[in-house]
């Protein structure tokens, strides 16, 4: 296991890495569809955004956390165009699961609750006790301060902070397990989204999606860009390309992952894999076995 600093050294779920990052915006930051190795744990300040995770849409406001997991699609979203210049502020942490399993006291687990939100396709939640609130705030505030200087005792004090503010978090995870509303911009492109999500593996391709849905391909394109700023064809990548990781990390050899994943052959695997993650499939493995090993 590997004990990283910061997101450029490239972090796995296998690595034990965090990381608390404060950000505001003047105006919408406009950001593609996409996914990371950890867990992201976003606490929206202000602004006027919606996040796009899987097939759903969620509206935030103060108080909300959302836990984004491991190679799970997700986007900011503006809610109208007419706020597209609001300020907008946030803060939030990656940490990846092997720093969350590093904490670990007798039948008591930081990453069993996140497991089971994910199992649940649970990702918003409202902290409505505003002192918990405040509290994983500035533990998230502490650990980002942190970042700008060395001292002694720091690690110490960062996984303080990271126990207490998960172990907060984890107390309404687990009070909050009930489906929340999510929001509906376009009922008829979630179910796109949704089948997609459980069909990648599949002979996916525009067309096809049209003729299941009934509906003119050029329509659906439209709609579909519409909501999720990215292409049909995009989309689907993307998803198997994060699945493709996800069970590279778990062992599964390249040259038989991409038929599990939805590739006819490896070549369009490998290009497809190259283009979004910069370095080939291979080279991923071999990443992932190296840290394994360290």
């Amino acid at each position: 296991m590997r004990y990283l600093l910061h997101e450029s050294d490239h972090p796995i779920s296998t690595d034990y890495y965090y990381e608390c990052r404060k950000t505001t915006n003047d105006h919408f930051p406009r950001v593609l569809a996409h996914t990371h190795d950890y867990y992201e744990i976003y606490i929206y300040l202000s602004g006027s955004v919606m996040l796009f995770i899987e097939d759903r849409i969620y509206k935030v406001k103060r108080g909300d956390i959302i836990v984004i997991p491991p190679y799970t699609i997700h986007q900011l979203l503006p809610t109208s165009e007419e706020q597209l210049n609001d300020e907008y502020d946030r803060t939030y942490m990656y940490i990846t699961p092997a720093c969350l399993s590093s904490f670990h006291f007798n039948e008591h687990s930081l990453l069993e609750p996140f497991e089971l939100a994910k199992e649940n396709k649970r990702y918003h939640f409202n902290i409505a006790d505003s002192d918990d609130f405040e509290r994983i705030f500035q533990c998230f505030m502490g650990i980002y301060q942190n970042s700008k200087i060395d001292f002694y005792g720091k690690e110490m004090l960062n996984r303080a902070h990271i126990l207490e503010a998960v172990t907060l978090l984890n107390k309404h995870i687990l009070l909050d397990m009930k489906p929340r509303k999510a929001t509906h911009v376009n009922p008829f492109i979630d179910k796109v989204l949704s089948y997609i999500n459980e069909h990648y593996k599949e002979d996916l391709s525009l067309e096809q999606l049209a003729g299941h849905f009934y509906l003119n391909k050029f329509t659906l394109a439209k709609l579909f860009k519409e909501q999720t700023d990215r292409t049909v064809h995009n989309y689907i990548i993307l998803k198997r390309i994060s699945m493709a990781k996800q069970k590279i990390t778990e062992g599964v050899l390249p040259s038989a992952v991409y038929q599990d994943v939805g590739f006819r052959d490896y070549s369009t695997f490998y290009r497809a894999f190259l283009k979004m993650e910069k370095i080939s499939p291979k080279e991923f493995a071999r990443f992932c076995s190296d840290k394994k090993d360290n």
